[in-house]
């Protein structure tokens, strides 16, 4: 066992003793079911099946990549795998992905501990083993995953977290004031209750997904009047939260007009500090990007879509829209003006959450990225 556990150990032995012992602890495979689907990203999926190959099973487990517990809220079997429309609504995270957030978390011996999306309960152990017994509450909407959680805790010898079948939105009061909130579901923004529901000086952690293009954890520290303010930190890539999953793509309207595009799209998506400022400065719209047959560019709103792509003939990238925005436009416009800010890196941008919605800013919270 402690041979495996030495695979997926260095993030953690980076955090100090503590959080290695935490892992020792806890051992991944308590809470990895005997089936489950594996996306390695650089090749097609498959499944993993303790018993009919326990040794292959083992060593995904205990490798650094994210395994999935769920697909389409538990409406298609793990077994099927993952479809063209699929989604993945459940996994336990890589390992590095998720010593990176109790990372930043900077959790104390002791500290009362909110967790947002139980998943399988593995973090949810890991934190009750460095924080104490009784000191973690976990909060998951699903049911199902609900119940598998407290079934691997048990297991695990972690009955003390206390589990709360509800939406993680809206965090658990029951339990407050926390140390620390920490969250394993990508939110477009803060949830004013975590704030709320934390200690003045207290640390809230997120993976903050807008839609743009890329993710990022956010950390932030509680002023007590229900604001925070924190730090933009690395990149990062979750499961949305229920309520706030994207639509599907929208596709062009009726009303379609061309043009060529200013800017070469792969500029556009092709770095993370430019993105953390196109989420701010474009709220609620999607971009997705495909590369088979060549560099594809899909934006779009509620009410507006665009799609931008290489034409030969014309030599030269053209953009299609349709709707009440041009809202590749809107990311030309955006992006150049990231570039007269000086290009800031992604170690620049600051967060700062209010009831009133939160806001962007480089450098200091003066200087605002939002319109």
């Amino acid at each position: 066992m402690t041979d495996l556990i030495d695979r997926i150990a260095g993030p953690f032995e980076a955090l100090g003793p503590r959080w290695l012992e935490a892992l020792k602890a806890n051992p991944r495979e308590l809470f990895i079911p005997g089936q489950a689907w594996v996306s390695p990203g650089d090749g097609p999926g498959y499944v993993i099946d303790r018993d009919a190959d326990t040794s292959a099973w083992e060593k995904v487990v205990y490798s650094d990549i994210s395994i999935v517990t769920q697909i389409d809220d538990g409406a298609t079997p793990l077994v099927e795998g993952y479809e063209e429309g699929s989604l993945y609504s459940s996994s336990n995270s890589m390992p590095t992905i998720v010593a990176t957030e109790l990372g930043l978390l900077g959790l104390h011996a002791d500290d009362h501990v909110l967790e947002i999306g139980t998943g399988t309960g593995w973090t949810a152990a890991l934190v009750s083993s460095f924080v104490g017994g009784g000191q973690v509450t976990s909060v998951e909407i699903d049911a199902d995953v609900h119940r598998q959680a407290r079934a691997n805790l048990a297991r695990a010898g972690r009955d003390a977290v206390r589990l709360v079948h509800g939406d993680g939105a809206l965090g658990y009061p029951g339990g407050q004031p926390y140390d620390a909130v920490h969250v394993t579901v990508g939110a477009t923004e803060a949830s004013p209750a975590w704030i709320r529901q934390t200690r003045p000086g207290g640390t809230v952690v997120f993976p903050w997904m807008p839609m743009w293009r890329y993710g990022a954890f956010v950390v932030l520290r509680a002023l007590g009047d229900g604001t925070a303010v924190g730090r933009v930190e690395s990149g990062c890539s979750f499961m949305m939260m229920r309520g706030q999953r994207p639509e599907e793509l929208r596709g062009l309207g009726d009303d379609v007009r061309r043009r060529p595009a200013r800017i070469d799209p792969r500029r556009i998506t092709g770095e993370w500090a430019a993105s953390v400022f196109l989420n701010a400065m474009l709220p609620g719209v999607v971009c997705t990007t495909e590369h088979d047959g060549g560099f594809v560019l899909w934006a779009h709103s509620d009410t507006s879509a665009a799609y931008v792509a290489w034409s030969e003939g014309e030599n030269d990238w053209i953009v299609r829209y349709s709707g009440d925005r041009d809202v590749y436009g809107e990311a030309e416009e955006a992006f150049l003006r990231w570039i007269s800010w000086g290009c800031p890196a992604g170690d620049r941008y600051g967060y700062t959450a209010t009831p009133e919605g939160d806001v962007i800013w480089v450098d200091h919270p003066g200087r605002v990225v939002n319109p």
